[in-house]
């Protein structure tokens, strides 16, 4: 097998992992939100005056993808739309009680995350995590061509 197929099924494996590892960490609050909707949660959680226009820049996401999520995490309660008294035009959004717990719980499993495989990076001389930083943002931004390409 030459090495470039080895590398690729290495990397599918561990994103394999990673979801496994996240199911298995995942909290009863979590259930039934996928990635993009946590995602989202997080970022009206962490925003000033969060819309659909910043959601979108912040995601990388459309606007169109944007505003088809807020509205089934409008539906499912988890954020609320409101307009400034100066610019009634202007929609924004807000986590609503049941979405701030979402941004807590996920902003916990993040910081879990985060040291869990950190301790394992920390194995690697900062030369080496270099070398693998560009590697997947390169390839990152590979795939993000190839997902402009075919949308």
């Amino acid at each position: 097998m030459r090495e470039q197929e080895m590398l690729l099924k290495e990397l599918a494996g561990m994103i394999e992992r990673q979801e496994m590892l996240s199911k298995l960490t995942e909290s009863h609050v979590l259930e039934g939100y996928g990635y993009s909707e946590t995602q989202c949660i997080d970022a009206i959680g962490r925003m000033e005056l969060p819309n659909v226009t910043k959601i979108a820049e912040q995601m990388g996401m459309t606007r169109g993808a944007i505003s088809k999520m807020t509205k089934k995490l409008l539906a499912k309660n988890m954020i609320e739309k409101y307009t400034l008294e100066t610019n009634r035009k202007e929609v924004y959004f807000r986590l609503t009680e049941d979405g701030q717990l979402l941004f807590e719980e996920h902003e916990k499993r993040h910081r879990l995350w985060e040291k869990r495989d950190t301790e394992f990076l920390n194995r690697y001389p900062s030369e080496e995590v270099d070398v693998m930083l560009r590697f997947m943002k390169e390839f990152n931004v590979y795939l993000q061509q190839k997902i402009e390409e075919l949308s």
